[in-house]
C-alpha cells in the first residue's frame, strides 16, 4: 500500500509538495544565474557638469596661483558689470568711471589688507599660510562679483528710473554694501574656520585682528567707491 501511495503522489503531487522556484540562494552549487533581462535594469545617471558657480567657488585643496588669479580677475570682472549698470543713469563716460570703480575697491582691499592681516595672524602664531590666505581673498573677491553681477539687472532698472540722484546714489550704495559684506563674511568665514584647531588664546587674538580687518577694508571700499563714483558724489 505504501508503494501504492508513494507512485501516486509521483504521478498526481499534492499542492503543499509542489516546491518553488528555485532562488539564486537556493540554486545548486555550480549553477549558472539566470541571464537578466535587457533593459530590466536602471541605467546609471551621468554625472551633471559643475555649473560657473561652483567652479568658480570650489575649494580644490591644492594651491594654483594661475587659477587664483584668473578666480580673482572673474570676480573683478563680474563686479564691473554692476558699475556699468548703476553708470547707466548719466551714461556715455559714467559707464567705464563706474565699470572701473566698482571693482577698484575690491583691488584695494585685497592688495592691501590680505597682506597687512597675515603679517598679524603671523605675529600670534596662527596656522595660516599665504597660499591659503591668497585662495580665500580669491574667492571672496569671486563671490562679491557674483552678488553684484546678480544685483545689475534690478541696480539699473532702479538708477534709471528713479526721479531724484539721491534715491538712485542710495540704492547703488545698497547694492555694493551687500556684496561687500557678503565677501567680507566668506573671508573671515574661511579664515576663522582655518584656525579652528589653534590654541584659545590664538583664537582670540585672530578675532580682533579679523575685527580690524573688517573696519579697515569697510573704510577703505566707501572710500573709494565714495570718491570715485560720480553717482554716489564722486570725481565732481
Amino acid at each position: 500500500m505504501q508503494a501504492h501511495a508513494s507512485s501516486m503522489e509521483g504521478a498526481f503531487p499534492l499542492p503543499s509538495s509542489i516546491a518553488d522556484p528555485q532562488t539564486p540562494a537556493d540554486a545548486p552549487h555550480g549553477a549558472k544565474p539566470k541571464a537578466a533581462v535587457p533593459g530590466s535594469a536602471a541605467p546609471e545617471e551621468a554625472p551633471l557638469p559643475s555649473s560657473f558657480t561652483a567652479q568658480l567657488l570650489s575649494d580644490e585643496g591644492t594651491f594654483n596661483l594661475g587659477r587664483e588669479a584668473a578666480r580673482f580677475a572673474t570676480g573683478l570682472g563680474l563686479a564691473a558689470l554692476y558699475g556699468v549698470s548703476i553708470g547707466a543713469r548719466n551714461g556715455g563716460k559714467a559707464f567705464f568711471t563706474h565699470a572701473l570703480g566698482v571693482p577698484a575697491a575690491l583691488l584695494a582691499v585685497a592688495a592691501l589688507g590680505a597682506p597687512a592681516l597675515y603679517i598679524v595672524l603671523a605675529l600670534f602664531d596662527a596656522p595660516l599660510s599665504p597660499p591659503r590666505v591668497i585662495a580665500a581673498a580669491a574667492r571672496a573677491s569671486a563671490r562679491t562679483g557674483l552678488i553684484l553681477a546678480g544685483l545689475a539687472p534690478a541696480a539699473a532698472l532702479f538708477v534709471v528710473s528713479s526721479d531724484r540722484a539721491v534715491t538712485a546714489g542710495i540704492a547703488a550704495g545698497l547694492g555694493l554694501f551687500l556684496g561687500g559684506a557678503i565677501g567680507l563674511s566668506h573671508l573671515l568665514g574661511e579664515l576663522r574656520r582655518a584656525i579652528s584647531e589653534a590654541s584659545a588664546a590664538t583664537r582670540a587674538s585672530a578675532n580682533l585682528a579679523f575685527l580690524g580687518f573688517g573696519v579697515f577694508a569697510v573704510a577703505l571700499a566707501a572710500r573709494i567707491w565714495w570718491a570715485t563714483l560720480p553717482l554716489l558724489g564722486g570725481m565732481q
